[in-house]
């Protein structure tokens, strides 16, 4: 009979953990990388907020990590590329637009 408590325990508790969500695209990741940096750039240069560019940078840190963890990449897949392109594409937005961006971003990651 104890030996049903313990195991019934591990399972309830397996089942009380919630579902993994699906990992995030790494496209996603690396425009998010480049979106973060460009708003922390922007709101950096207008003399803005110091914890909304500690934000978009810790969140650029998480980011960076994460891409570079995956293990799941297809073959020949160059993740600085894809951010470059998104950090041209990037150019010439306001502040206010690339604000708004990273906190999609915040979404789209879980942050």
């Amino acid at each position: 009979m104890r030996a049903l408590i313990p195991g019934g325990l591990f399972l309830a508790t397996l089942l009380a953990l919630p579902a993994q969500a699906q990992p995030v695209d790494f496209r996603a990741q690396a425009r998010c990388l480049a979106v973060y940096e460009a708003a922390a750039a922007a709101v950096e240069q207008g003399g803005g907020d110091k914890a909304l560019v500690k934000s978009f940078d810790q969140n650029r840190q998480r980011t960076a990590v994460a891409l570079a963890s995956r293990r799941d990449l297809p073959a020949g897949t160059n993740a600085a590329a894809i951010q470059s392109a998104e950090a041209d594409k990037l150019e010439g937005k306001g502040r206010d637009a690339l604000v708004t961006e990273a906190k999609a971003c915040d979404k789209a990651l879980g942050y």
